[in-house]
């Protein structure tokens, strides 16, 4: 697979990821004389397909070169292989498994592979992607896809890649429609512009989101999926269900932010607010303190210091940058907050500290 044909295939390759979120795990496999793993660490696992997996998946991807002859068969045993062991483990969704086959032909239709791996459960759909205008091998692709429950497609084109990617959602969600399974789910925290009749203003939001199927007698048995019907939530709408003497946060099944007082999405830059980059993947114990002895401590010290109203709290502010710059125990630094109390109290004002340069 080399030239138009090698640059559509990675193409397909970024659209499927795409379309992938971060309940999903994913891996590829690049194969032709031996197979091998695009990303060498990930090697016989599958990874969370969060934002920044995917990102390094498409970097990796774009550097792909056509080498040799592509072997389907040890490619198709590894995958196989990989998606038993990983649901022996009881890790990931625990949901559907597929395989999505990247190809310019097929040599054979591998039925002993389907035998000895997927045969006769098909716990594991295999959909095919036929590259190039060439129809030689065309039936063995589709018979490897159309006999393990799967869909076959061929991409001749870059503007056939959106379009023929996204078959395979229909597939997939036919079990839903049958089994009149509608889940709503919401999104992670992501950033958007919010129109009023004041200004304009960017704000942290998440998608309240569901399916929607055709309910129709005569196509329910084919589990139609329409669309997906949405509604977008300001994150700051949620809190105002609080009241006033606590504060709640929200984060997401895989453990990420949605809403914290402490979480800060934004930076300015110039005189523009701009997102700071994995804003939506911020694990909970980055902005929760571990109830410890010591950070009780800490934070006494540091109320203390803010009743006696210090000029703009600028040495709160300065032994917080200190704490969260260096990282390092928060014994360390309760010694100069207590002989700073000690000044306070001999009404001693400490000097401003304007900015910290701590590198």
């Amino acid at each position: 697979m080399k030239g138009l044909r090698m640059t559509i295939a990675k193409h397909t390759i970024t659209t499927i990821l795409d379309t992938l979120g971060e309940n999903d795990f994913v891996n590829i496999i690049a194969y032709n004389d031996y197979v091998h793993y695009v990303e060498p660490c990930f090697k016989g696992i599958l990874v969370q397909a969060d934002l920044d997996n995917r990102e390094h998946f498409k970097l990796l991807v774009e550097n792909l070169h056509a080498k040799g002859v592509g072997r389907v068969k040890n490619a198709l045993k590894e995958a196989f292989r990989v998606l038993y062991e990983f649901n022996q483990t009881g890790q990931g969704s625990l949901c559907n498994q597929a395989i999505m086959l990247i190809t310019d032909g097929a040599l054979e239709d591998y039925e002993e592979v389907f035998e000895e791996y997927n045969w006769p459960d098909r716990k594991v759909r295999v959909f095919t992607y036929l590259i190039g205008r060439e129809v030689t091998f065309a039936e063995n692709v589709k018979w490897i896809a159309c006999n393990n429950k799967g869909y076959y497609t061929q991409i001749s084109t870059l503007a056939d890649v959106q379009e023929n990617v996204m078959e395979y959602l229909h597939v997939l969600s036919r079990p839903m429609v049958i089994n009149h399974d509608h889940d709503i789910i919401w999104t992670e925290a992501y950033m958007d512009t919010l129109f009023n009749s004041q200004a304009q203003s960017l704000l942290l939001m998440t998608t309240v989101a569901m399916p929607v199927f055709s309910k129709k007698n005569e196509t329910r048995s084919e589990g139609i999926l329409l669309g997906v019907v949405g509604s977008d939530v300001p994150l700051r709408e949620l809190m105002k269900l609080l009241g006033v003497h606590g504060y709640a946060f929200i984060n997401t099944n895989n453990g990420y932010i949605l809403s914290h007082p402490d979480l800060r999405p934004l930076y300015k830059e110039g005189k523009k607010l701009k997102p700071k980059p994995n804003y939506n993947s911020v694990d909970l114990s980055e902005v929760e303190w571990e109830d410890t002895e010591e950070v009780v401590i800490y934070l006494r010290c540091l109320q203390f210091i803010k009743n006696k109203k210090i000029e703009k709290a600028h040495v709160h502010k300065y032994y917080t940058a200190f704490a969260m710059k260096l990282k390092i125990e928060l014994r360390l630094f309760l010694f100069p907050l207590i002989i700073l109390e000690m000044f306070l109290q001999l009404n001693w004002s400490p000097p401003v500290v304007n900015s910290v340069d701590w590198t």
